[in-house]
């Protein structure tokens, strides 16, 4: 029953270059994440260990690589949770190569769900997270500059309620994400992100939101990724979940999916349910993926 599957984010890739990076990436993500699977059994490790993969990719949006905010700052959000609805979620983290890893101490050593502002940050201090101070990377910071300008030009508005170049700055949707089932039939969901990119300091996503961008019950596992307002209005992930009430993983995908476009959601979600099986899918032009099941050969996209 060992099954992971990871997302890198939904979009639409700017090159073939650009596309090249984030299949290799999320390849060495599954790939990395199924072997912690098979070594300990453990939906939870597996998880983890998928997404800290990708957090340390600058190709993705989250952990070094993630996109600035207004201010030139990074401000990430994680979340994991697991079949038993045990969760932990960060939001506005900084300085920190691995928030789902805060994420799950959230879980497992506070009797929260959901932490930000000085209480995270003193969380992060207790525990001795390392901090790391050299997450900017170098395509980010050119990014940020280049929405600033268009700021200062007046093609685009301080918050970007209505901002026809919107959707161009945000070309790729980066987050990264995973969910998995072990051989005890324990479904985990992680989701880690930089958000959206010149965001408003403060701003939270659909990422560290139960339900919105991460979920997991009894009936199954599901990580979202995309447009993060939307995917909130719309407690996606959750929404897959009960649809795996009634039917299989890839069913309740696409009836989600249904609805995201009915609202102009792009979106793209991954999930599992509790007999293994799978569910993929995206309402953007593309979404880098990757799966392997029971041992057999990764299923990349």
């Amino acid at each position: 029953m060992k099954t992971i599957i990871v997302h890198g984010g939904t979009g639409s890739f700017k090159s073939d270059k650009d596309f090249d990076e984030h299949r290799r990436g999320v390849e060495e993500a599954v790939i990395h994440g199924y072997s912690i699977l098979e070594e300990r059994n453990s939906s939870e490790e597996a998880v983890i260990a998928a997404v800290s993969k990708m957090e340390e990719n600058p190709t993705f949006n989250c952990g070094r690589g993630s996109v600035l905010n207004y201010n030139g700052q990074i401000e990430m959000d994680a979340a994991i949770m697991d079949n038993n609805l045990n969760a932990g979620a960060v939001s506005g983290l900084k300085r920190v190569l691995h928030p789902i890893e805060v994420a799950r101490a959230v879980m497992e050593q506070t009797d929260h769900v959901l932490l930000a502002g000085a209480g995270l940050e003193e969380l992060v201090k207790v525990l001795e997270f390392p901090r790391d101070d050299a997450l900017v990377v170098p395509h980010r910071y050119q990014q940020w500059k280049a929405e600033l300008e268009r700021i200062e030009r007046g093609e685009k508005t301080r918050f970007g309620k209505s901002i026809s170049l919107a959707r161009k700055a945000q070309e790729y949707h980066s987050t990264c994400g995973a969910v998995a089932i072990d051989d005890h039939g324990r479904m985990v969901a992680g989701t880690s992100t930089g958000g959206m990119s010149m965001k408003s300091f403060g701003r939270i996503g659909d990422t560290p939101i139960i339900g919105a961008g991460t979920y997991a019950d009894s009936f199954g596992a599901v990580s979202a990724t995309g447009h993060g307002e939307k995917i909130m209005k719309l407690t996606l992930s959750r929404l897959v979940a009960f649809f795996m009430e009634q039917y299989p993983a890839q069913k309740s995908v696409d009836i989600a999916l249904e609805r995201a476009r009915y609202f102009d959601c792009e979106c793209g979600l991954i999930a599992i349910d509790r007999y293994g099986n799978i569910g993929i899918g995206h309402t953007s032009k593309d979404m880098s993926w990757a799966f392997i099941k029971d041992g057999h050969t990764p299923v990349i996209f």
